[in-house]
């Protein structure tokens, strides 16, 4: 029998230059967020020789004070040129229309705060109807169940073509990479373990709210406590746990954090489930109907990326 989503690894420097190669892109951009993730790609795209024109940083209005930073000192250290596209007010406008978003609410803040600055990007790179523009992501199937089904290693959307040379790497495999080539690893990371770039707060964990408060009360002040205040409501709440929303192709990390907001019990060990297939497996460990093993562990799963 097939495991669930037992397929070939695929190759990193292959997958990344035949996309170049078949695509011809007039630019090719590392996306970088400050996280592990994104951080060992750039690396890696350093070291084989992917040719770039920039590493890409989108400040999204809410970063943790040192993320920018983080990132604006490494790619000086490595000589890459680094692009900054900032969002802006559009969280604290997001928030004032809306209120602090919550999972099901997801969308609207990606579209703000990552997407239409990408969209931008774009723009501002592309001359010609035909132009195609490159983005390398550090985005892999192992950082949470739904992602091992759905993240694509090469996807284009008009001029924009969605690159993710590393999909099939594994914690293992970036870390060794990290260890062997020195890839730095910024303060808010290493205490998070997430990149702290965007912290919207949909997908916010029970006491995470006290723990940022606790952990950087200058930017909780000058960011949150302000927004809550005048809105009356409070970050990383939401009136229903189990609303779903599509994560968009910067946010790995909301996928696994929305997995376990809405992990479940099975009825046969207890062991946690991501609901991928049902609420709960009814035979212990598989499903009835396909035979697949639907325990994280089981699947292949690994513990989710920080970026």
């Amino acid at each position: 029998m097939t495991a669930l989503f037992d397929y070939p690894r695929l190759d990193a420097y292959t997958l990344a230059t035949v996309a170049i190669a078949e695509h011809e892109p007039v630019r090719t951009f590392a996306l970088v967020s400050g996280g592990k993730d994104s951080m060992t790609l750039l690396s890696w795209a350093l070291k084989v020789g992917v040719q770039l024109d920039a590493a890409v940083f989108i400040d999204t209005g809410t970063a943790i004070p040192g993320v920018r930073e983080f990132v604006t000192e490494t790619c000086a250290a490595w000589d890459v040129r680094l692009l900054v596209y900032e969002a802006g007010d559009e969280y604290a406008r997001l928030v004032r229309e809306r209120g602090f978003p919550g999972p099901g609410a997801h969308r609207f803040a990606y579209v703000r705060l990552k997407e239409r600055q990408l969209d931008r990007l774009i723009r501002e790179h592309k001359t010609a109807r035909t132009d195609r523009i490159v983005l390398l992501t550090g985005v892999r199937r192992s950082e949470s169940t739904r992602r091992m089904g759905t993240t694509a290693p090469l996807r284009r959307d008009g001029a924009t073509v969605w690159v993710a040379p590393l999909i099939d790497w594994t914690d293992e495999d970036m870390r060794a990479w990290r260890d062997e080539h020195d890839v730095p690893t910024s303060d808010v990371a290493a205490l998070l373990c997430r990149s702290g770039e965007c912290n919207c707060g949909a997908f916010a964990t029970p006491g995470e709210r006290d723990e940022l408060r606790s952990l950087y009360p200058e930017w909780f002040a000058a960011t949150i406590a302000p927004l809550e205040a005048e809105t009356g409501t409070r970050w990383g709440e939401r009136p229903n746990r189990t609303e779903q929303s599509e994560g968009g192709p910067l946010c790995g990390s909301c996928d696994a954090r929305q997995e376990r907001l809405t992990m479940v019990s099975c009825t046969g060990c207890g062991v946690a489930l991501a609901p991928t297939n049902g609420s709960a497996c009814a035979n212990c460990c598989h499903d009835p109907v396909s035979g697949w093993p639907r325990h994280p562990r089981l699947a292949g799963a690994t513990t989710p990326s920080e970026d």
